[in-house]
């Protein structure tokens, strides 16, 4: 018999007493509720959680003071082409130099490349777009610049394979029977990424007897900028190579007149400019210009060029 009875269900006395619930007694003592304790702390549950409310997850539970599940790593997402250009104030356009152009004399099909425009009016960083033109060779041979024919494709510059080379934009000047004011030159730019086809509007070269000016329409044909340079520039009427002779700058206006921005023609070096034609351009776009109205001013650029600065040495004449 031994002192204070035994408990209930019959268990002998042990060092530790017993537990409510009847559970033989273990080392260590017994958490709060009787269950029995096991190494870890808690036991298992089926389809439950542990009090700290933390889901079960292989590998145990993270330390206090860690979520529970580690923030997931943001995967950067290539940008497409109107995305390059909404986010940049301007952008640099470099005409490729053609050697076998500048050696043979034989006219080939105009490259240009679209790059960030640095604060010095420069190109800055990697390469955004690529424009190669595609004409056949009669036109190039046989025809000016400022009239013959051609497609302009507008594709991304990526160093993904995946978007690398991707259409963009089409820019397409078809051959026209200009005098005067009849039948103007005109240059139509259509968004073609991601398999899509819409008309964003186009460029007209209106007949002007002095100044250069090129309209910017949109799709609904709505006159939205006016780009238009002075004629009392040494650079349309001087074919030497050197810088000033090279130079045009261009006023970007609104319908009304009110110049909101600028664009320039420059030289792309003295050597550069004796032996190609090729141009380079600064673009600064206005300050609320939307992704397509900067992809129609780049466009309009590219058109300036075939239209007056395609002759080797100097513009050709404003028909």
């Amino acid at each position: 018999m031994v002192q204070g009875g035994y408990p209930q269900g019959g268990y002998p006395p042990q060092q530790g007493g017993y537990p409510q619930g009847g559970y033989p007694p273990q080392q260590g003592g017994y958490p709060q509720g009787g269950y029995p304790p096991q190494q870890g702390g808690y036991p298992p549950q089926q389809g439950g959680y542990p009090p700290n409310g933390y889901p079960p997850q292989q590998g145990g539970y993270p330390p206090q003071g860690y979520p529970a599940y580690p923030p997931q790593q943001e995967i950067k997402k290539a940008k497409k082409g109107f995305d390059r250009l909404a986010e940049r104030d301007g952008i640099f356009i470099k005409q490729k130099l053609d050697l076998l152009e500048a050696m043979t004399g034989c006219e080939q099909g105009n490259t240009y490349y679209v790059y960030p425009l640095g604060k010095d009016g420069d190109k800055k960083g990697k390469k955004l777009l690529k424009a190669k033109e595609k004409s056949s060779c009669f036109s190039k041979q046989c025809m000016s610049g400022d009239c013959r024919p051609f497609q302009l494709k507008v594709n991304l510059e990526d160093d993904s394979e995946e978007l690398d080379n991707e259409p963009f934009l089409l820019l397409d000047r078809p051959c026209k029977c200009t005098f005067m004011c009849c039948n103007r030159p005109e240059l139509t730019v259509t968004y073609v990424e991601d398999g899509k086809n819409e008309y964003i509007g186009k460029i007209i070269n209106p007949w002007t007897c002095c100044n250069i000016i090129m309209d910017i329409h949109d799709k609904d044909n709505n006159l939205k900028y006016k780009i238009e340079a002075s004629c009392l520039q040494l650079g349309l009427h001087c074919k030497f190579p050197c810088e000033a002779c090279e130079t045009v700058d261009f006023d970007i206006k609104t319908p009304s007149g009110e110049v909101i921005s600028t664009l320039q023609k420059r030289s792309p070096g003295c050597l550069a400019a004796a032996v190609s034609d090729a141009d380079n351009f600064s673009v600064n776009f206005p300050a609320n210009a939307s992704k397509e109205d900067k992809a129609l001013i780049m466009s309009c650029a590219m058109f300036l060029d075939y239209r007056f600065f395609e002759e080797k040495g100097g513009p050709q004449k404003n028909h």
